[in-house]
């Protein structure tokens, strides 16, 4: 069995979290910008009204437009300890197409980056942050486009970041990270190689306004497909609570997480409630309530 989570430190974990996702969600109507709580926080919202209990992570949704229109605010406000990180900027912590949204000064590092990465930012590096989802137009042929995301999502973690060897945990770990290993020296002699798979991603999903979208961002192909979704099926908005805080969510949101999760309103069984510490978290110079 893994490690458990303190319950100290997860607590800090969603407060921290709360305040991001309080301070995001004003920005957004300060400047009109919609958004939507996304996969386990729409679930948390929906059946907890805040957190899923052993959570610890923050999920929203956006079209690309709209992340347009963020990124301007963030560029010409005072947004304080928020920044924006993405695939096209010069975040060196930045490991996915998704942008994110992060706290300054903290860090937060997962198990599994720790074991799979020679760089791990452990002193300073990789904040606490929330996802933010990215939708686009699609259309019929979207799975076609899906699967031709996958290998450029490969791409740009395995050539930013260098693999650990991983020794001791079979034949199969060895083999996976050393081809990791070597997509990422292969391409060392170009710093930009990553940011290149961005673009070609951008081009791949660009696509004309139409009566669907879906989110090409994440890094599983089923949950592409399954965020295929009518657009007046998402929008507008409805509200929702979370956490104390008047949230947006998808209009049906029902259908998004019906095909997500199944029946999301059942909980799940008791052994698989459960997140997992992170390897190393720091909260900085944050003030909790408490201590206020």
């Amino acid at each position: 069995m893994g490690k458990e989570y303190e319950q100290d430190l997860l607590k800090k974990t969603q407060i921290i979290l709360t305040d991001m996702m309080r301070q995001f969600d004003k920005i957004c109507r300060d400047n009109d910008i919609d958004y939507f709580v996304a996969y386990g926080t729409a679930i948390g919202a929906i059946r907890h009204k805040g957190f899923i209990p052993w959570d610890d992570d923050i999920d929203v949704g956006m079209m690309r437009t709209e992340y347009e229109k963020l990124k301007k605010v963030f560029e010409t406000q005072d947004t304080g300890n928020l920044y924006l990180s993405s695939a096209d900027s010069d975040d060196e912590w930045h490991d996915k197409f998704f942008p994110k949204l992060n706290y300054r000064g903290t860090v937060y590092i997962s198990d599994n980056w720790h074991d799979s990465f020679e760089k791990d930012g452990e002193k300073d590096g990789r904040p606490i942050n929330f996802d933010i989802f990215l939708y686009d137009y699609a259309d019929e042929d979207h799975l076609k486009i899906a699967k031709k995301t996958m290998d450029l999502k490969r791409n740009y973690m395995y050539t930013k970041f260098k693999a650990k060897l991983i020794k001791g945990k079979g034949v199969g770990a060895f083999v996976s990270s050393l081809a990791k290993r070597l997509m990422y020296d292969i391409h060392a002699s170009d710093p930009d190689y990553p940011k290149k798979q961005f673009a070609k991603y951008l081009k791949l999903i660009e696509h004309p306004k139409s009566d669907y979208i879906i989110c090409y961002d994440t890094w599983s192909e089923f949950d592409v497909t399954s965020s295929f979704i009518r657009y007046d099926e998402s929008f507008p908005t409805k509200s929702v609570q979370f956490e104390g805080i008047d949230v947006k969510i998808q209009k049906d949101y029902a259908k998004t997480l019906t095909a997500q999760y199944g029946d999301y309103m059942t909980l799940p069984p008791v052994d698989q409630r459960v997140a997992h510490p992170p390897y190393n978290v720091s909260f900085g110079d944050y003030k909790f309530p408490d201590e206020a």
